[in-house]
């Protein structure tokens, strides 16, 4: 009998069968996925419309296969691989996408990514939502593994080897302090610089970073006094302190223009930190996660 079924189906109705079939429930479905569970229900019911059948009913705690959908699933899964091989061909509009993107990073990158993002999530993917996450000690990695987290941005110091990368910007060292530190009147030495107390931000609670590792290869050493988490946490610290911060210059422009702090150049060389967009190479293909990438790559991009 002809099938006068004229619902269309996509690439994401597809991919949702498939996830379904392999995670054996909606809820871990859509997770795998970065969907809401709401936007799988109803990419179900797409899929049960154009096939004339459940596909999946309630077993248990989960969702189980019906024979057609058994009988279907390798023309299923062939159809999802020809559908990757197109290298982007296929059409995406993120307009028409509702889902959840997730952005492991530290908030100095947040305060610089927020309002522009924001903006172009409502403009160009209204139905989406953006969820930020705090950087976890493996960079996220088995996150972004599970896909539970999209894309990560942090500076390259100690990230897994395996996650695909994309460089974003460069950024060099300075030192801030509060306006009327008694070493801003002239030009900061290397002996006062290791003189004074120092802290550091580190959202993953480190006390050595690039800038000792320099010291430590010539034998010298700072005493870093305070470790913070968060960014914003910096000008409390300095304003009431004779505490010395060397941070990116990026981000203590952005302080110094609110705040009563002074930048100071750094008095030994350091190599730049170069900011790096990560995310997991099963995803390298996805579309969903292809479009976010690139507009984190314009906002931040040098």
């Amino acid at each position: 009998m002809t099938n006068r079924n004229t619902t269309d189906i996509r690439l994401q109705e597809l991919l949702v069968f498939q996830a379904i079939l392999s995670n054996g429930s909606i809820t871990a479905a859509a997770e795998a996925l970065g969907l809401r569970q709401s936007g799988v229900s109803k990419q179900l019911k797409i899929l049960r419309d154009f096939f004339g059948d459940d596909l999946f009913v309630r077993s248990g705690r989960g969702m189980a296969a019906t024979n057609k959908a058994l009988s279907v699933a390798p023309q299923v899964a062939s159809l999802i691989s020809a559908f990757e091989t197109l290298s982007g061909e296929i059409a995406f509009d993120p307009r028409e996408i509702e889902r959840d993107f997730v952005i492991s990073t530290t908030d100095e990158i947040q305060h610089f990514l927020l309002p522009e993002l924001v903006t172009r999530i409502t403009a160009e993917s209204p139905r989406s939502r953006i969820i930020f996450k705090v950087l976890d000690r493996d960079y996220a990695a088995k996150q972004l593994e599970s896909g539970s987290v999209d894309v990560v941005i942090t500076p390259n110091w100690h990230v897994p080897e395996h996650l695909k990368q994309k460089r974003l910007f460069s950024d060099d060292f300075v030192v801030l302090h509060r306006r009327g530190h008694p070493l801003a009147r002239r030009k900061l030495s290397l002996k006062e610089y290791l003189a004074a107390p120092h802290m550091m931000v580190s959202p993953l609670g480190n006390t050595f970073g690039p800038v000792d590792e320099v010291l430590h290869a010539d034998g010298r050493r700072r005493f870093v006094s305070l470790v913070v988490p968060y960014f914003m946490q910096v000008p409390d610290a300095l304003l009431g302190s004779d505490l010395l911060l060397t941070l990116q210059r990026r981000a203590c422009e952005e302080l110094v223009q609110h705040h009563a702090l002074a930048i100071s150049e750094l008095p030994l060389t350091a190599r730049p930190v170069h900011y790096y967009l990560y995310w997991h190479k099963r995803y390298d293909k996805d579309s969903t996660n292809q479009w976010l990438r690139q507009v984190c790559c314009d906002i931040l991009g040098s």
